[in-house]
């Protein structure tokens, strides 16, 4: 069977205040940003909205030196009109719906930025699949928003 999704085009990430988000994601993950727009004028309809027309201010970020087929590409958002609800953070548990995974090997940087929370420490986990075993090795965070992200390096024999 053919896949109907060949690849995300990108994941959002809606965010508070956008300038500081990119300090984080910019800054401290190492993500570039491609594109920006700002707009009082975005199909309120099309992005779940009940309004006709909606404001925005979104960076298109993505991991920097990585082939843009390859990259992994997020576009925050922050909504102007009608303006993102910010509260203590969107999640409780990690079972809640949403973002949770995201390859980068930053913890160092990580953990010393306002803001974040560290949920788990980096741990060398033991996948065991037939016919090969590796290593990897994850620590989860929340970012400075609340958001829960599990970062993974990639396997080692």
């Amino acid at each position: 069977m053919n896949a109907l999704v060949k690849k995300f085009l990108h994941v959002c990430i809606t965010v508070p205040d956008l300038d500081q988000a990119l300090k984080f994601y910019r800054d401290v993950l190492g993500f570039v940003s491609t594109f920006q727009t700002r707009t009082d004028k975005a199909d309120g309809k099309l992005l779940g909205f009940q309004e006709e027309e909606i404001g925005l201010y979104a960076h298109h970020i993505l991991t920097a030196g990585a082939d843009h087929g390859q990259a992994t590409e997020i576009n925050l958002i922050e909504y102007t009109n009608p303006t993102t609800v910010a509260g203590d953070g969107p999640y409780e548990m990690m079972n809640h719906v949403g973002i949770t995974r995201l390859v980068r090997d930053a913890f160092d940087k990580i953990q010393v930025y306002e803001g974040v929370e560290i949920v788990c420490e980096p741990k060398d986990i033991v996948i065991r699949e037939p016919g090969k075993n590796f290593t990897m090795t994850w620590f989860s965070f929340k970012d400075p928003y609340g958001v829960f992200i599990t970062i993974t390096e990639p396997p080692k024999p």
